[in-house]
């Protein structure tokens, strides 16, 4: 077809109900609403979304000026990776290194080291940059009274602050205030009340959770520091929120718009103009560490690609994108170029500093950051009626509530209906498993890795024997699902070829002698020779344990148990449990260190 005819070419428009019959056909019986899933936020979510879902908003408050009040042709933002040393003078260098390679933000971690030698002569390397610091920890503290101290250091900009409150310390909010009153003096341009959501993000918090905690400490500084004498307009210029950005693509960046607005409305309500709410709405992001594994790290370099990206189209003014390995307590020069490049990347090569607010106007995107921001105001409502924000973290019901989300993240992964590639899926055994370094944070795969970390104390590499009923295709499905299970408490596995008589199992079994075999076929297979593999095994060794693949009938339950069924391994089964149970065959058996 020439160009010129496609020019005259049209298309029918299309309904969404033609979609829906369409997809319905697709679904063979299914209906529509088996494609709509619930998150954590206790959202429900469509797989279609339309012009009609776009929520009525005020389109200005969707994308924010920078922390300057500049509306900027793309949403530019500093690279504050964290650098990490333990020595000022290796500090100085590292960071010196990597400002040369495309950080443009003076962000360090100072933990560990002796403010009282060494953090002056440190910060003046740096005096006249052109380009803000940030730091966030309890180490702000220190940093904040040895700033003040360098008169050539007044004009600076940026962030150090710390959140007594987040780290459940609210008995030190005083102290801190003072400090932050005494900065002001000091340090007019730098932006010292913190409100560091990401401790409650690390602890499992749903996004929902994070925006309303992260409102009720906001009114909580606000109210705090009006007592001593403060204007809302200086609290509000002087306030920074930071957040954790996890996997959920598109809540992570509904998370971060939908805070823009809410924070913006709370200044309303304390009578600031339109132009300070703005200019008042500063925000950093850091990479989660509550999907992080030492599972497969290197996969860690995927995960946080992706929370950057989402972070970075939702529009922040600070990004940190953790290293791969921080996970370990070992982070090196490798993992810290890759992490800062992740960064450059998304701006230089994918160009997402070219356009303003990129995720506007999406349907799901606009309707999702409403009902995010509805549902935050709601929970930021709760807790305001409880008492606020102080009242609530002595009582314990934020941590309680918080609890509740995260055990329900582990058991979505414990059963499989939620996936960490390389954790509970996918998993390597080839990889040399290397324990986490010790950590406050629940990480979401601590539960595997401490599976993982029992299977490699074992003194033998411990192996299943999989006995697969006649033709290979027939029973292959079921022996690479039990393989993968396997594979995901550090458990090998070794297949027999095809089976198709007693022989062939008891061959199998006699070479291989191993505790534990799972016999994998199709049901039918079941009904007509478990009986007679079972007895087979057990004659060879009634100490082994033989499990099926695939879930056990339950009018067949109780005579396959006194048969000599141990259980089974099956979809949608709770994985840590069995994998516990599977691991103490081989921690009680010969193979165990005592043996």
């Amino acid at each position: 077809m020439k160009l010129t005819d496609m020019k005259d070419q049209s298309f029918t428009p299309l309904t969404l109900a033609d979609w829906q019959d369409a997809a319905e056909k697709a679904l063979k019986g299914r209906e529509i609403h088996t494609l709509h899933t619930k998150t954590y936020e206790n959202i429900e979510l469509k797989p279609l979304y339309t012009k009609k879902d776009l929520p009525v908003v005020d389109r200005v408050g969707a994308y924010i000026p920078n922390a300057e009040g500049k509306l900027e042709p793309g949403p530019k933002w500093f690279i504050a990776q964290m650098i990490r040393r333990t020595s000022w003078e290796e500090l100085t260098s590292a960071v010196k290194e990597a400002l040369s390679r495309g950080q443009n933000c003076l962000s360090f971690s100072a933990r560990r080291l002796d403010f009282t030698n060494g953090f002056e002569t440190f910060m003046k390397h740096f005096i006249g940059m052109d380009m803000p610091v940030f730091s966030l920890e309890k180490e702000a503290v220190y940093s904040l009274q040895r700033l003040m101290g360098i008169p050539e250091m007044s004009g600076i900009k940026g962030v150090i602050g710390f959140d007594p409150l987040s780290e459940i310390r609210e008995d030190g909010l005083e102290d801190w205030l003072g400090l932050v009153e005494e900065a002001d003096q000091h340090l007019p341009s730098l932006k010292t009340i913190l409100i560091n959501t990401a401790p409650y993000h690390n602890k499992g918090a749903s996004a929902t959770q994070e925006l309303a905690y992260a409102l009720c400490e906001g009114v909580a500084y606000i109210e705090a520091l009006q007592q001593k004498g403060w204007t809302v307009e200086k609290i509000a210029g002087k306030m920074h929120f930071h957040f954790a950005v996890g996997s959920q693509f598109f809540m992570e960046m509904a998370k971060i718009r939908a805070f823009k607005r809410l924070w913006q409305q709370v200044l309303a309500s304390y009578g600031l103009s339109e132009q300070v709410r703005a200019k008042s709405v500063s925000c950093s992001v850091e990479t989660s560490r509550l999907n992080k594994s030492a599972i497969d790290p290197y996969v860690n370099m995927l995960r946080s690609g992706g929370e950057a990206f989402s972070a970075i189209l939702a529009g922040i003014d600070y990004l940190i994108v953790d290293p791969f390995d921080d996970v370990h307590g070992e982070v090196n020069p490798l993992s810290e170029r890759i992490a800062r490049n992740t960064q450059l990347i998304l701006g230089e090569e994918a160009h997402l500093d070219k356009v303003v607010d990129p995720g506007g106007g999406s349907f799901y995107v606009e309707w999702l950051s409403e009902e995010v921001g509805k549902l935050a105001w709601k929970e930021f409502q709760q807790v305001e009626a409880e008492g606020g924000m102080i009242v609530c973290l002595k009582n314990g019901s934020i941590e309680e509530k918080i609890e509740r989300v995260k055990d329900c993240r582990i058991q979505d992964l414990a059963r499989r209906k939620n996936s960490m590639i390389g954790t509970n899926i996918y998993s390597n055994l080839e990889e040399t498993f290397k324990a986490a370094a010790p950590t406050k944070h629940e990480r979401l795969s601590l539960p595997f890795e401490r599976l993982r970390e029992r299977a490699s104390r074992l003194a033998g590499k411990p192996t299943a024997g999989l006995i697969g009923l006649g033709e290979l295709k027939s029973h292959k499905p079921r022996a690479d699902f039990v393989k993968g299970v396997l594979s995901t408490g550090g458990i090998h596995a070794l297949q027999s070829k095809e089976c198709f008589s007693k022989e062939d199992v008891l061959q199998f079994v006699e070479e291989t002698r191993f505790p534990y075999y799972v016999v994998c076929g199709a049901d039918g297979e079941y009904l007509d020779k478990l009986s007679m593999i079972l007895e087979s095994i057990l004659q060879i060794d009634s100490d082994s344990v033989v499990d099926i693949a695939g879930s056990i009938p339950e009018k067949n339950r109780a005579d396959w148990a006194r048969m000599g069924l141990n259980g089974s391994i099956y979809s949608k089964q709770n994985l840590l449990e069995k994998l516990d149970e599977l691991l103490t065959i081989w921690e009680e058996g010969k193979d165990s260190e005592e043996a």
